[in-house]
């Protein structure tokens, strides 16, 4: 599991507020994980072990200080107070809420337009996010727009308890490549911050251009009035529209990285896009014919890339595959001998070998 660059949006804001000198909390969902969020889904999550839990937290903590340094922040566990929970306290804090409150709530009304079961345990998912901010006395939480009901619902609980109601800061979700919310469950439509230089900036060219304006708004460090210009001169059309991509696309990939690893990265997609040369980087795969003396496309990406059947078949069905500079079908077939470069989805490419 990976945190993307709309995990950042929120991650830069937390950040910002550690510099001013706030203490930055990050509570890691031991308990609500296991239950499984059911924010922005219409129907329920599978239930997660307490040892994949702990194991995920490993890599989101790595990455959470890819962002807000550990100076002034601390990690905790839900597991310190709600381990001590018995039956009484869960009562008790149900009791402070009632279910007309929680089925407000949209992902819980599609599903019961749609007559999909709600678990009791979904109804119990925001209220122990709520008991997250009392157990921590926060004065801030912040989180996505997605999360409001949550955070609304600690800001409640510390009222009823006698403690001062947080403040609510939301940021706005950052689309996908796909256009819809970047999320987690959709690797393939993610800007991941574990992604190397290259593959940021040939994610971010590859946006719909009508992003652009959240992505510098939401996206970057760039101070507000820089923002604003930038977006104004996109839509007078002061600016081109893919250099104005290029700049977004180096700004993110060196806030992620470095400037002059973003300014390799731009060069590489130049060459690659615009020259039509190949990557540098390209992988190399030696493939065994074993008697064989033509192989068909979707067993070849299967053979080479390790791709599954199915993988395989969209990639082609979908007009994603070329071999030396050819489109392929599925009818397509190659002699198990020689050297050629296939090219797979937007920006990869193979460099097989066979012996």
């Amino acid at each position: 599991p990976n945190l993307h660059i709309g995990h950042a949006v929120g991650l830069r804001k937390l950040r910002t507020l550690a510099n001013w000198g706030h203490e930055i909390v990050l509570i890691v969902g031991d308990w609500t994980t296991q239950i499984g969020d059911p924010t922005d889904k219409d129907e329920t999550r599978p239930t997660m072990s307490h040892e994949q839990v702990l194991k995920n937290a490993e890599t989101y903590v790595k990455q959470f200080h890819m962002v807000v340094p550990k100076e002034g922040s601390r990690i905790v566990f839900q597991s310190e107070w709600f381990g001590k929970f018995g039956l009484k306290d869960v009562i008790d804090l149900a009791g402070r809420f009632t279910a007309q409150q929680m089925l407000q709530r949209e992902e819980f009304r599609k599903r019961m337009e749609k007559k999909t079961p709600i678990p009791i345990k979904d109804l119990l998912y925001p209220l122990l996010q709520a008991y997250d901010s009392v157990a921590i006395e926060a004065d801030v939480e912040m989180g996505g727009t997605d999360q409001l009901f949550n955070i609304l619902a600690g800001r409640e609980l510390q009222s009823q308890l006698g403690q001062p109601p947080q403040q609510v800061f939301t940021v706005p979700l950052l689309e996908g490549l796909d256009g819809e919310k970047m999320s987690k469950s959709k690797p393939k439509t993610g800007i991941w911050l574990t992604d190397q230089p290259n593959e940021i900036y040939g994610k971010v060219m590859s946006i719909d251009d009508a992003l652009m304006p959240h992505y510098f708004e939401w996206a970057t460090d760039l101070p507000w009035d820089e923002v604003k210009q930038i977006n104004a001169a996109i839509a007078n059309g002061e600016i081109a529209k893919k250099a104005a991509k290029e700049k977004l696309a180096w700004q993110i990939t060196s806030e992620l990285h470095s400037p002059a690893k973003a300014a390799i990265a731009a060069a590489a997609f130049t060459r690659q896009f615009s020259e039509g040369q190949l990557p540098e980087d390209i992988e190399e795969v030696t493939l065994e014919a074993d008697g064989a003396k033509e192989i068909g496309i979707v067993e070849l990406l299967m053979k080479g890339l390790k791709k599954s059947r199915s993988e395989s078949r969209r990639l082609v069905e979908q007009g994603g595959v070329s071999v030396d500079g050819s489109k392929t079908n599925e009818s397509s077939k190659f002699p198990t001998s020689g050297t050629y470069i296939v090219k797979y989805g937007k920006r990869s490419y193979a460099k097989f070998t066979w012996r």
